[in-house]
């Protein structure tokens, strides 16, 4: 075949098209939106997983913490003090760094005397040395900056600064007050560099440890670590193992037993565990990219029944059957140059749309971008599914008995191989789209679930005031507990307001609270050590009568409960269960960290209900201690109101005690709920939306094939109306041809729908995977829409007049 010959058929084909043009536009309309979808996702996926992070040699870089081995879970952290000895004794370790095991929070800064919230985390000077990222704009750490007395700095990440100063270079320099000290801004790191997740500005560890209210806390830390060249993960982990075991016996008095080193790839740390959702979209928009090939067939083939005569006029001309056969992928492949256009115009739109669904829920968000990479996927979805879909009807244009067919004038040989294509891509598509259907299900299910999970508290007309105390003036602990019960007085006299409390951790906060071991009286060594990790939370009298937390058994804390006062201790009914299975834990004891630990014993007062309070996906067990008799440090109100509370109203009632102090937010619980839902309400919408496009594929292909069908078969349905056939009998004539095909489809398409089950598995919440709703609910909605798609070319067939019919034969 030469070039052409290539071209001529090339432009026959684009001359045939231009006559079918209905046909044409929605093939390239479905297999255009198809690869549009296709493409966004896979510049998601790239830009997520498959695009190199921002720092030198990735791979050898690791991140570090604890955990104890025997409580199978939690999160221990170094010490920063931990790293000077790591650095000394390490031979596999080229350099260390750590950023704070709490991650990156909100923190008040006045810039120009306007009070706002930046999301800072605490780091080593080293970081960014580690790392190897320069920054764009300025300077980053160094080890000088991360010491006692030195001058107070941050660095931003690149979102910060377009946000906020619009990339001006004039940001270097300019001075942010947090919690009364002032820090100068020396430098702005490149795009993508987000670590840990959600920062938006560094500070140094000496800083950070400086502002502490109480110097007998500091900054506890993961660390971020580079392994020499040559060296494997695994032999830089027992390294670490070896010298974090000598630092742990060290400390005995200030590490639980059984501790074990926790190593994970910094890649893996950075994407998160959004791995399992994308690779779960990306298959869904992959059948959906074959449902729309298999569409596409369905038309070809139909175009190339009607062009029967045509074709066998080619061939008595000379055209032998590979010619005919190349005819017809050259339809397809102008069809793929029009759609993989198309698609990928439309990408663009599209991209943004799946991003503006959840952008709290993509991991990496600045590496998604359309480049070269997604250009060539995207035309080479557009040639793969177009060749695919030009198979069939090249392979049935190929087979044509054209002598006979040019005999009968067109109406012979039509409906052998061409009917059972159609047939057979119908009940692909259906089996195709059950698949995923039923993950929609499963996702939406799941989702559904999560939202309804039982919290433990009373979140409905919950809210959250966040203030900023000038540390001058509250850094005393008196002087701070005299405020706050002040402002809960001034709060609970604004109109609506039930109660009021001063909370030291937020809902969801994860890590961002404390986590503590534990010890019941009555335990050994060895059982006290395989305690879980659980929730320390220092709570004020008035928490669970606020949040409505029940006590179900004991009482709550009291007033009484303060510093000088008998230890007490309120625990969750899981703590109860195991440390004293089937007795009365009112009155037992229980301590911080294992049973032989110096810390002092308390009094069991009360059990509360089990909560999601710090982590919607999990009930962990919690102690609760009073706040008076633990740390005094609460800066925000949780606030029970009989109606929405107004910020407006909010600041009245903190300025009434002191105007100096900044009401930073008031956010209802409903907005902290949405941070955990955001992922899993992200997937469940755009696989959501693909099952949705399935469908109406599917149903697109039942409705071009019935309507063959029919059309095929008119003679047949006016002798049977002539003999006294009703119009119920060729409605169900119709209909349970197509119900035939699309359960043929189900059948098959159930074993496709199982091993989805069992690949999103990971991300549901409350479902099982074999989900029988999911999978007949699936089921069902592909019949409704075989039912649908069937009926209007039923009601074609029942309107045939059989004189007309058998005339025409």
């Amino acid at each position: 075949m030469t070039i052409e010959e290539s071209w001529q058929d090339v432009r026959l084909a684009a001359r045939g098209l231009w006559r079918a043009k209905g046909l044409a536009a929605a093939a390239i309309v479905m297999l255009g939106a198809a690869i549009a979808a296709a493409t966004s996702m896979f510049a998601i996926v790239e830009g997520v997983l498959l695009r190199p992070l921002p720092v030198r040699s990735q791979s050898e870089l690791f991140v570090a913490w604890r955990h104890v081995r025997a409580a199978g879970a939690g999160h221990w952290p170094f010490r920063a003090a931990d790293l000077d000895l790591i650095r000394r004794e390490s031979r596999t370790i080229e350099s260390v760094a750590g950023v704070s095991y709490n991650g990156a929070g909100p923190v008040a800064v006045i810039e120009n005397g306007a009070p706002s919230y930046i999301t800072m985390a605490p780091v080593g000077g080293t970081l960014f040395e580690v790392l190897g990222v320069r920054p764009v704009l300025g300077r980053a750490f160094t080890a000088a900056d991360d010491v006692s007395g030195a001058e107070r700095v941050l660095v931003l990440t690149h979102r910060l600064w377009q946000r906020r100063y619009g990339g001006a270079a004039d940001a270097i320099g300019r001075t942010l007050v947090v919690d009364e000290r002032r820090f100068t801004i020396v430098g702005v790191m490149p795009p993508d560099v987000e670590y840990p997740r959600g920062v938006e500005a560094w500070l140094t560890i000496a800083a950070q440890s400086a502002m502490l209210a109480n110097p007998a806390f500091r900054v506890d830390v993961d660390l971020v670590a580079r392994r020499q060249r040559g060296v494997t993960l695994e032999q830089a982990a027992g390294e670490l193992q070896r010298v974090a075991a000598r630092i742990a016996a060290a400390a005995a008095d200030d590490n639980p037993r059984g501790l074990d080193l926790v190593v994970q790839p910094y890649e893996e740390l950075i994407v998160g565990d959004v791995r399992a959702a994308m690779l779960a979209l990306f298959a869904a928009v992959a059948l959906l990219l074959l449902i729309a090939g298999a569409n596409v067939a369905t038309l070809l083939l139909l175009r190339g029944e009607a062009r029967g005569t045509e074709l066998a006029l080619r061939a008595a001309l000379g055209a032998g059957r590979g010619r005919l056969a190349r005819q017809v992928v050259a339809e397809s492949a102008v069809l793929a140059l029009a759609a993989g256009a198309a698609g990928l115009a439309a990408t663009r739109i599209t991209l943004r749309a799946l991003l503006a669904l959840a952008p709290e829920a993509v991991a990496r968000a600045d590496a998604i971008r359309i480049d070269a990479g997604v250009v060539a996927f995207s035309l080479g979805a557009a040639f793969a599914a177009a060749a695919a879909a030009g198979l069939a009807p090249a392979l049935t244009a190929a087979r044509r008995d054209l002598a006979s067919q040019l005999r009968s004038g067109g109406t012979v040989g039509t409906a052998g191989a061409g009917k059972r294509g159609r047939r057979a891509l119908v009940v692909a598509q259906v089996a195709l789209a059950i698949t995923v259907v039923a993950a929609a299900g499963l996702l939406t299910r799941s989702l559904l679930q999560l939202r309804s999970a039982d919290i433990g508290l009373a979140a409905e007309r919950l809210s959250f005031v966040r203030f900023e105390l000038p540390q001058s003036i509250y850094g005393d602990r008196a002087r701070h507990l005299q405020f706050l019960d002040q402002v809960v007085g001034a709060m609970e006299g604004v109109p609506g307001v039930a109660a009021a409390t001063p909370i030291n951790t937020p809902p969801f906060s994860g890590t961002g609270g404390w986590d503590a071991t534990w010890a019941a009286e009555g335990q050994t060594l060895d059982q006290s050590i395989a305690n879980p990790q659980l929730n320390f939370e220092a709570v004020h009298p008035d928490f669970f009568v606020t949040v409505q937390l029940p006590i179900v058994r004991g009482r709550a804390f009291m007033a009484s409960d303060r510093e000088g006062a008998p230890k007490v201790a309120i625990v969750s009914e899981d703590v109860a269960a195991r440390a004293w299975p089937g007795q009365d834990p009112i009155g037992r004891r229980v301590k911080l960290g294992d049973i032989n630990s110096a810390s002092d014993w308390r009094t069991i007062v009360g059990v509360a209900s089990r909560t999601r309070y710090r982590e919607l996906l999990s009930q962990r067990p919690t102690l609760y201690v009073p706040a008076e008799q633990f740390i005094v440090a609460a800066q925000m109100l949780a606030v029970r109101t009989s109606a929405p509370l107004g910020a407006a109203a909010a600041r009245s009632a903190v300025a009434a005690v002191n105007p100096d102090v900044h009401v930073m937010e008031v956010v209802p619980f409903s907005s902290l709920l949405d941070r955990p839902l955001a992922r899993p309400r992200f997937t469940a919408r755009v696989i959501g939306a693909f099952a949705v496009a399935a469908l109406l594929l599917a149903a697109i292909g039942v409705y071009a094939v019935m309507g063959a069908y029919v059309g095929q078969r008119r003679t047949e349905i006016g002798i049977r109306v002539a003999l006294g056939a009703t119009t119920a009998d060729v409605r169900r004539l119709v209909v349970g041809e197509g119900l035939r095909l699309t359960a043929a489809g189900i059948a098959i398409g159930l074993g496709g729908a199982i091993a989805a089950a069992h690949l999103v598995r990971g991300l549901l919440f409350g479902v099982a995977p074999l989900d029988a709703v999911s999978l007949v609910g699936a089921a069902l909605l592909l019949v409704g829409a075989s039912i649908a798609a069937s009926y209007l070319p039923a009601r074609r067939a029942m309107r045939v007049d059989p004189i007309t019919a058998l005339r025409a034969e």
